[in-house]
């Protein structure tokens, strides 16, 4: 494999972190959010890089270089066409599902994977919870890789004879250009719910963004939420050779489920399309899930498996690790990712609707991210939760209590609300006071096996804690 760029010399392969330089690769450096690569171009020559490539833009060039030292203007903006060249336009041989939306991308993307398996596909997933087979994923840093690292995902997929890749794709990436060089197949859309307002300012601009994945020229199916406000935002962007399908449960439209049954164990509704109704059942809890439902079930038929066989596997399909995962069930403990103020939301009006005796829910908001959700959340939880437990989520370099303060704000007054800044005496109080009918919601890090406190990630489960706490009191 080559580059255009360079001399006719034999590389291994591309890489942007000097630190995962090896013998024969070229160094990609340019700056970056947190630093700029090109203060690391003397540790991958060191590591035996064979080729540099750099952005020349505000940079002295060293004059001494044993190897290619080859300057690219603009070189972040064009990862994903210099990855493209080097590995082969992978996404052409893949069938490629990319999904969009503040909520539910995670469980449908993951979703769709394990069914594409069921179906007898080999398929891989890419998002929040890693990257990979659905029952092997490896972690990655980004929901959405960058453009170097998405095409080498793409090619190793290919050598691994895997034939769908169901995605997640954020707003960031999107506005970065990390997918630029994706062909996609399918586009979801879920929804639009205030998050992430400290990168988009603006809801609207938030809009744009996720808008952006409709307008791949190469698109073929556009799959939206008929009953989001902002799914017109989404259709106007859509190629006019490209099929859209709506879903939703409160609009007619081409996948319309009604009559929706709820109870800890799932849901099951009635379904009506084109092709006649029928009766969906899915183990995953609450109406926010039936939309995720609806999606899956949408691009699975899109893709052309048959009705019978897809409505076959629906109800095998597992939630994603950390949303709505049932840890106990004496008192029922739900662990949640739900860290925007509609997620949070979504999982306690359910719980709420199926409760029998009190709700918990346990939560914080994250540091260095968008305040503005902080007393939202802390207002939703008045609404619907019995006792709240306000603690650190991932503080990162603010002061926890002062996030805890934010959130405060919102929950106003006459309301039980403990404050129990550290995450694991908040969890062991909730199992404290709740009885054996009550439901406790653990919300905000889902699946994370970290906290993260200044600049330091720490081993923490919300699971694993419920477990051992559990444990203890047996």
């Amino acid at each position: 494999m080559k580059l255009s760029i360079l001399p006719d010399i034999k590389i291994k392969s591309l890489q942007n972190d000097s630190r995962q330089v090896g013998e024969g690769d070229v160094f990609l450096a340019y700056p970056g959010a947190v630093s700029d690569g090109r203060n690391f171009i003397q540790q991958a020559i060191n590591a035996g890089a064979a080729a540099i490539v750099y952005e020349p833009a505000h940079f002295k060039i060293k004059p001494e270089c044993p190897i290619p030292f080859v300057a690219y203007p603009n070189l972040a903006a064009s990862l994903g066409d210099l990855a493209r060249q080097f590995y082969g336009d992978s996404t052409r041989e893949l069938y490629v599902v990319g999904v969009t939306g503040t909520n539910g991308k995670t469980t449908i993307a993951y979703q769709l994977a394990q069914a594409h398996q069921l179906l007898g596909a080999t398929a891989a997933y890419t998002g929040t919870l890693g990257s990979g087979r659905v029952d092997a994923l490896k972690p990655l840093l980004n929901t959405t890789p960058d453009a170097l690292h998405l095409q080498q995902l793409f090619h190793a997929y290919v050598k691994e004879h895997v034939q769908t890749v169901c995605m997640e794709v954020s707003s960031h990436a999107l506005c970065m250009g990390r997918v630029d060089h994706v062909d996609f197949n399918q586009a979801i859309y879920t929804n639009l719910s205030h998050e992430h307002l400290d990168y988009h300012q603006t809801l609207e601009a938030y809009a744009a963004a996720k808008a952006k994945l409709f307008a791949f020229p190469e698109l073929k199916v556009a799959i939206i939420n008929q009953d989001d406000k902002f799914s017109e935002i989404m259709r106007s962007q859509v190629p006019s050779r490209c099929q859209i399908l709506t879903y939703g449960l409160d609009n007619p439209c081409d996948v319309f489920g009604r009559n929706v049954r709820l109870d800890m164990r799932g849901s099951v509704l009635d379904v009506q399309t084109s092709s006649g109704h029928f009766e969906l059942c899915l183990k995953a809890l609450g109406r926010f899930n039936v939309y995720n439902g609806l999606a899956v079930l949408t691009s699975l038929l899109a893709y052309g498996y048959a009705l019978s066989d897809v409505l076959a596997i629906m109800p095998k399909l597992l939630p994603s690790p950390g949303r709505m995962e049932q840890v106990a069930d004496s008192p029922v403990v739900l662990v949640d990712y739900a860290h925007t103020p509609d997620a949070l939301r979504n999982a306690l009006s359910t719980l709420a609707e199926l409760k029998q005796a009190r709700l918990f829910v346990v939560f914080g908001c994250g540091g260095d991210r968008d305040p503005s959700k902080r007393a939202l959340m802390g207002h939703v939880a008045n609404q619907y939760a019995d006792c709240i437990i306000l603690t650190s989520d991932n503080p990162c370099t603010e002061n926890p209590e002062a996030i805890l303060d934010e959130i405060e704000t919102g929950v106003g007054v006459g309301h039980h609300v403990l404050r129990i800044e550290n995450r694991r005496q908040a969890i062991e109080r909730a199992l404290a006071l709740a009885e054996s009918d009550d439901i406790i919601l653990i919300a905000g890090k889902g699946h994370e096996s970290y906290q993260e406190i200044g600049r330091e990630r720490f081993p923490f489960s919300d699971q694993e804690v419920v477990r051992e706490v559990l444990s203890l009191q047996k």
